[in-house]
């Protein structure tokens, strides 16, 4: 891709679609809310925009973990989970009565599958956007179509940094040790070596490593990228980081943009690759 269409792309990307806004109330937005996973948060403050303020029970710390975020919670306040488990977790199973609790899904997926991955999942987004618009619609039915609008417009920008993305890294092969974002960097690049979920809890606990040191030796000899998140093992990561191609994607900022966040991963990533190839020639 070359620097004049990628700038194109980005603005496409960068730049909000105009939207008709409705009036305020006194306080600046219409409706409050509390969520209690990360990820929902970040996709609810999108999708609510300027109508609806998001205030998250659990926020990411520095080492990537979760950590509680400022509640300030009152009866018959209006909580967002992604299911009644998470919602006992946060919460407490006692409490759950005291508020207005809406779930992304009454039940949602089997034990031992990683919720979180699925928002990072182009695929399952716009599902997961849809049943967050009825969800806000439920909690504020008078602004059901800002809402509408403001699902049209992230999948509009969903859809397109999908396509930078393939522009991007589609050419690059990749040894995907990331834990959480690897349904969206399946999503653009052009080959992905991923290890099966089984290895990697294996990984994770530190047995069968030399089937690791095997895997990154073949990325090394091949010239893969080797990509890692937050939520990749720290030793998982020390080893991974003595390979050529070794990329640390950053976590999330939640007060950032969700959508801006998803291109900077394909942007680093793409960074990378350029000036490595700039330095080989």
């Amino acid at each position: 891709m070359n620097p004049k269409t990628l700038k194109t792309f980005s603005v496409i990307i960068m730049t909000s679609m105009v939207l008709v806004l409705f009036p305020l109330s006194s306080k600046g937005y219409a409706i409050e809310v509390w969520v209690c996973n990360p990820w929902f948060s970040m996709l609810a403050r999108f999708l609510g925009g300027a109508q609806t303020k998001v205030n998250p029970l659990l926020v990411w710390a520095e080492n990537s973990v979760v950590k509680p975020g400022r509640s300030g919670l009152t009866e018959g306040a209006v909580v967002l989970a992604v299911n009644n488990d998470e919602a006992v977790r946060v919460l407490g199973k006692k409490n759950l009565k005291k508020y207005s609790l809406h779930f992304l899904f009454e039940s949602f997926l089997k034990s031992g599958v990683r919720v979180d991955e699925n928002f990072m999942d182009p695929a399952a987004l716009p599902f997961i956007g849809l049943r967050t618009l009825e969800i806000l619609s439920a909690a504020d039915p008078g602004n059901y179509d800002y809402f509408q609008r403001r699902l049209a417009e992230f999948q509009a920008r969903l859809d397109s940094t999908v396509v930078v993305g393939r522009n991007m890294i589609g050419g690059s092969t990749i040894l995907d040790l990331s834990w959480i974002y690897g349904r969206w960097i399946q999503a653009a690049a052009g080959k992905v070596i991923r290890p099966p979920d089984l290895v990697k809890a294996g990984w994770s606990q530190g047995e069968d490593l030399d089937v690791l040191d095997t895997a990154l030796e073949e990325a090394r000899r091949q010239n893969w990228l080797i990509v890692v998140d937050p939520w990749t093992p720290a030793h998982i990561r020390e080893m991974s980081n003595k390979i050529p191609g070794f990329i640390e994607l950053p976590a999330p900022r939640m007060e950032g943009d969700m959508i801006l966040f998803l291109y900077d991963l394909y942007l680093q990533i793409w960074d990378y690759t350029r000036k490595n190839i700039m330095i080989h020639q």
